[in-house]
């Protein structure tokens, strides 16, 4: 009787560990082909690119902006030519995307299954020349749910570090934002000055780079009918040994 016990539950254990959904890394190292962002690898209010699976649309807060207004770049670390006239985090020799004049992005995935955020790297991007206090911006993330109840999580962006560079933190959702599945996912800045104050959408230096987002999505309802029937099949098989041999 115990041995049967202890066979199903291994088999209740393997079956949902194969049928869990597995998280997925945006690290933005696939090519920015998309109609939609033509200027690519520059990024204006109302782009969209795609990235393993998800869509990005960086988009300007303002209440002026215009198609085409610049609000986002994809910046190579080994190569940071392109960051004449800003700052960009030192410590990241792979492609990343870095969000510029107080712009911002949402993402979401492009089957319009819902998904989590575990976990991403982020930095700030300051303007070449200005000062840096120790919390030199603010990262926020906005979830929305497919029902359109919303969430934030708020990250601290670090200033210089000891060799007067900018450099990506890493960092992990928490609480039930972590554990919430959201149809679609805001990312904007602050920039904060050396009095601890920081705002959004009002300076045009709340500047961030974020890459490496760790992301789960909902499992597809087809695979997971499939491992329940299947789990269903070897209870069901179990049951009938157990009687063949009473």
């Amino acid at each position: 009787m115990k041995h049967i016990f202890r066979r199903v539950v291994a088999i209740t254990a393997i079956v949902l560990s194969a049928g869990a959904a597995q998280a997925t890394m945006i690290d933005f190292e696939q090519p920015v082909n998309s109609p939609y962002a033509t200027n690519a690898p520059f990024f204006g209010h109302g782009d969209e690119f795609y990235q393993s699976g998800y869509y990005f649309d960086p988009f300007s807060n303002a209440a002026n902006a215009q198609l085409g207004d610049f609000v986002g770049t994809m910046i190579n670390g080994s190569d940071l030519s392109m960051c004449f006239s800003v700052l960009c985090p030192s410590n990241n020799s792979t492609n990343f995307f870095g969000s510029v004049n107080d712009g911002a992005v949402a993402f979401g995935r492009l089957d319009g299954r819902s998904f989590a955020v575990n976990g991403f790297d982020a930095s700030f991007m300051g303007a070449s020349g200005a000062s840096f206090p120790a919390v030199s911006g603010l990262l926020r993330l906005q979830g929305v749910t497919s029902s359109g109840a919303s969430m934030s999580q708020t990250y601290q962006l670090a200033g210089l570090n000891d060799s007067g560079a900018l450099g990506f933190g890493s960092y992990q959702t928490n609480g039930s934002f972590a554990s919430t599945m959201f149809a679609t996912v805001y990312a904007f800045g602050f920039a904060c000055d050396d009095k601890g104050s920081c705002s959004a959408f009002s300076t045009n230096t709340a500047q961030f780079a974020l890459d490496n987002i760790s992301v789960t999505a909902v499992p597809e309802p087809e695979t997971t009918a499939m491992f329940a029937l299947g789990l269903i099949a070897m209870v069901a098989a179990v049951r009938r040994r157990r009687q063949q041999s009473v």
